[in-house]
C-alpha cells in the first residue's frame, strides 16, 4: 500500500472514530433547547406630538420612547442617576429679495429631566424641568414613562409673532453622558460610548394656531 493511500485510510478512521463525539454534542445542545437571543438595541425616538394655543402663547407637549438601553438601565439601577435631555429650536421662515427662503432661529432652549434610585429605600426620585418639585415613585416603568414626557413647552407668545410669517419647531432628544462620583467617567471612559439620540424632528407650526394665537 502507498504512502498516499495509507493516509487517506489513517484519515477515514480517524473521522469515523470522532463522529460520535459531534454528534453527541449536536444532539445535547438540540436536546437542551439553548438559545441565542440578540436583543436590538433601538435608539430613543419622539412621539405623541401636542401643540396648542392657550392664553396667548403656543405650547408643545411630547414623549421620548424607548429613552435608556439595557446598560444604563444597571446603571440607574445601581444608583447612577440618568438624566433625558430635550433641546427645542424655534426658527421662522422668511424671505429676502430675491425670494430666497432662510430660517432665523428665535430660541433653543434645552430641558433636562433626571432619575435618581435610591438602592436602600428601593425608591425613584425623578426631577422635571425647569422647576417643578421631585416626585418619588416605586415603579421603574413609571418613573422612566414620568421622565419621557415634556408638557406645555413654551414655543412662541403673541407679542413674538409676526404676522405674515412661518414659524417652525425642531427637536431632538438625548440621553446625557454617564456622570460618575469623583469623575470617574474620565476613567471609566468607555462610558462615553453610552451617549444616545434620536432624529432630529422638524414641525411647522401650523397658521392656524398661529392666527388663534394673534387674536386671543
Amino acid at each position: 500500500m502507498t504512502f498516499s493511500r495509507k493516509l487517506a485510510a489513517i484519515l477515514m478512521i480517524s473521522i469515523v472514530a470522532a463522529w460520535p463525539v459531534f454528534s453527541a454534542k449536536s444532539k445535547l445542545y438540540a436536546a437542551g433547547g439553548k438559545q441565542i437571543e440578540f436583543a436590538a438595541d433601538h435608539p430613543p425616538y419622539l412621539e405623541d406630538f401636542i401643540m396648542r394655543s392657550e392664553e396667548g402663547k403656543i405650547t408643545l407637549s411630547l414623549r421620548v420612547a424607548n429613552p435608556f438601553d439595557h446598560e444604563q438601565k444597571s446603571l440607574l439601577l445601581n444608583g447612577v442617576s440618568q438624566k433625558i435631555g430635550l433641546t427645542v429650536k424655534v426658527n421662522v421662515n422668511r424671505f429676502n429679495l430675491y425670494l430666497v427662503k432662510f430660517n432665523r432661529e428665535l430660541k433653543n432652549t434645552t430641558y433636562v429631566h433626571t432619575i435618581q434610585y435610591d438602592n436602600l429605600k428601593k425608591v425613584f426620585t425623578v426631577t422635571l424641568a425647569p422647576a417643578a418639585p421631585p416626585r418619588q415613585i416605586t415603579s421603574y416603568k413609571e418613573a422612566v414613562r414620568l421622565a419621557s414626557v415634556f408638557k406645555n413647552i413654551h414655543l412662541l407668545s403673541r407679542n413674538e409673532i409676526e404676522p405674515g410669517r412661518t414659524y417652525q419647531v425642531g427637536t431632538q432628544a438625548e440621553i446625557r453622558k454617564v456622570r460618575l462620583p469623583f469623575h470617574l467617567e474620565y476613567l471609566f471612559f468607555f462610558l462615553s460610548a453610552w451617549d444616545r439620540k434620536s432624529n432630529r424632528y422638524t414641525i411647522d407650526i401650523p397658521d392656524r394656531l398661529i392666527q388663534e394665537t394673534i387674536q386671543r
